[in-house]
C-alpha cells in the first residue's frame, strides 16, 4: 500500500522502500510515509460497517447543519514496515457557544491517537468541525 502512495504521489524518496540506503540515515531502516498512518488508519467506507465514529454519531440539539474545519497531523514516531497499529477515537474538545457568519453552535474536535506494538505514541489525526444551527450573518 505504501508503494502505490508513494508511486500516486511521485516520491521517489528511496527511504521508503530501499533498505540499504535507509539504514545509511539516522533512521536506520526504510519506514512508511507519514501520511500512511492516517490512511492506514481510516474505517473502510465501502461495504458499510458498523464501526465506531464518535462524530457521526455526535448531535447538539438544534445544530443539525456541519462543516469541516481543519484537520491537524501530528507524527511522532517513523512507521516500521511490520509495525501492528491501534487507533483510539475520542472527541477531545467541544467548545463553548459561538457565532459564526454560518450560525451559531460549537466546534469540535476529534482526535485518532494512532500506537504500535509496544504502546508508543506513533502519532495524532485531529479532526475539526464546526455543527451549528442556522442564524448567522450568512443565512
Amino acid at each position: 500500500m505504501a508503494n502505490h502512495w508513494c508511486e500516486m504521489v511521485e516520491d521517489a524518496n528511496p527511504i521508503h522502500h530501499d533498505d540499504e540506503y535507509a539504514k545509511s540515515t539516522w533512521l536506520d531502516g526504510a519506514f512508511a510515509p507519514p501520511t500512511m498512518l492516517y490512511a492506514w488508519g481510516m474505517q473502510p467506507v465501502w461495504p458499510e460497517r458498523d464501526y465506531e465514529r464518535p462524530l457521526r454519531d455526535l448531535t447538539i440539539e438544534g445544530c443539525p447543519n456541519r462543516v469541516a474545519v481543519k484537520t491537524i497531523n501530528e507524527y511522532e514516531k517513523p512507521l516500521r514496515y511490520g509495525d501492528t497499529l491501534t487507533m483510539t477515537s475520542q472527541i477531545s474538545e467541544i467548545s463553548e457557544e459561538k457565532t459564526t457568519r454560518l450560525g451559531t453552535g460549537h466546534f469540535v474536535t476529534a482526535t485518532d491517537t494512532f500506537r504500535n506494538q509496544d504502546e508508543e505514541i506513533v502519532g495524532t489525526h485531529s479532526f475539526v468541525l464546526f455543527i451549528y444551527g442556522s442564524g448567522g450573518d450568512g443565512s
